[in-house]
């Protein structure tokens, strides 16, 4: 299995919150993760959710977060393909990662 590289891009989609998109390296098939992440010090960011395909390049997994327990077990996730999954992963990150923050700041 291909594992994800260093080739990233972070995007701070409103002040506070930003989106961290990772994929691997050409050729395909292609491991990805996509996290909506928040800063809860100067310069310290956690993670809240989790998009990847990190144990199989074609399962998709939906991570969420808590204060309390970190990291929960995954939701598996359905696509047509590899692209389509890192797609919607990467809407509902930038778009929905405001009110991503708020469930984790209630949890």
């Amino acid at each position: 299995m291909v594992v994800a590289t260093p080739r990233e891009v972070l995007d701070e989609v409103e002040p506070g919150v930003r989106v961290r998109y990772r994929r691997s390296e050409p050729p395909p098939p292609y491991t990805y993760a996509v996290t909506v992440e928040v800063e809860v010090a100067e310069e310290s960011w956690t993670a809240v959710r989790l998009w990847d395909n990190a144990d199989d390049v074609n399962e998709h997994h939906l991570h969420r977060y808590t204060q309390q327990e970190g990291k929960q077990s995954p939701e598996i996730l359905e696509f047509k393909s590899i692209n389509e999954a890192m797609a919607v992963a990467n809407d509902e990150a930038r778009e929905k990662g405001k009110e991503i923050v708020e469930q984790w700041r209630q949890s």
